[in-house]
């Protein structure tokens, strides 16, 4: 504008795209003061819950019980990844952006309506979406949408969305399957499988999505509500 390239009118609008690493690590300070001023932009987090451009590291997005190049398993570490996913969606919560989501490539039709809704506001707009990633997950490539499908239904990760700061999850599942069917045929989680089967580490991740939905049902009425996905968003 200074240099009369740009008038005040101009609608620009400011898109960041950034993987985990940069979102949950590197960039978290800057993003924070972003968010702080208000400025008005969106923010797009592809989580694909490592550091994938530099060869499948831990990031502070990697959950539990995961292995990477840097949480190896071996006799020693038998569980990879010992710490938990940094909640992320909290932090951001805290600074009471215009809009956060979380969204999912398999819930289409929740992506689109959460969109809609961030357009009509001005602030920061806030993304984090989950990314199935068959060079880190390991597994064939043709089962990237059941992966993002049994996430949800799992209840390992959660459709939600906060609006000045109130929290509304827009998806519950009614009936939700056991982790493992989410976490058996994923290369990075093989280890709590083969050649035995890890059962504490198994549990303690059906602890941590239980824990989180019975607080969840605790606030119910409270912005929360049950619901299954839109028609679009059902399997075929």
């Amino acid at each position: 504008m200074a240099r009369g390239k740009m008038s005040a009118e101009d609608d620009v609008e400011v898109i960041v795209v950034a993987g985990d690493g940069s979102t949950y690590d590197m960039a978290l300070s800057a993003t924070s003061g972003a968010i702080c001023r208000g400025l008005d932009f969106w923010y797009f987090c592809y989580d694909n819950e490592s550091y994938g451009n530099t060869g499948m590291q831990m990031s502070s997005a990697t959950p539990y019980g995961v292995r990477t190049q840097t949480t190896p398993v071996s006799d020693s570490t038998r569980i990879g990844t010992e710490h938990g996913k940094k909640d992320l969606f909290a932090i951001w919560l805290a600074h009471r952006p215009a809009y956060l989501a979380t969204v999912s490539p398999r819930y289409p039709v929740d992506l689109t309506n959460k969109f809609l809704k961030a357009k009509t506001r001005r602030g920061p707009k806030l993304f984090i979406a989950q990314a199935p990633c068959l060079t880190g997950w390991l597994y064939d490539s043709e089962q990237t949408a059941e992966y993002a499908h049994l996430a949800v239904e799992t209840g390992i990760f959660a459709l939600k969305e906060a609006v000045e700061g109130v929290v509304t999850h827009t998806y519950i599942p009614h009936r939700r399957r056991p982790v493992e069917d989410y976490l058996q045929g994923q290369g990075r989680y093989r280890h709590l499988f083969e050649p035995t089967r890890n059962t504490a580490a198994i549990a303690r991740i059906q602890e941590q999505v239980e824990t989180y939905w019975s607080e969840v049902a605790e606030t119910a009425g409270v912005g929360q509500r049950e619901s299954r996905p839109p028609r679009g968003d059902r399997k075929v």
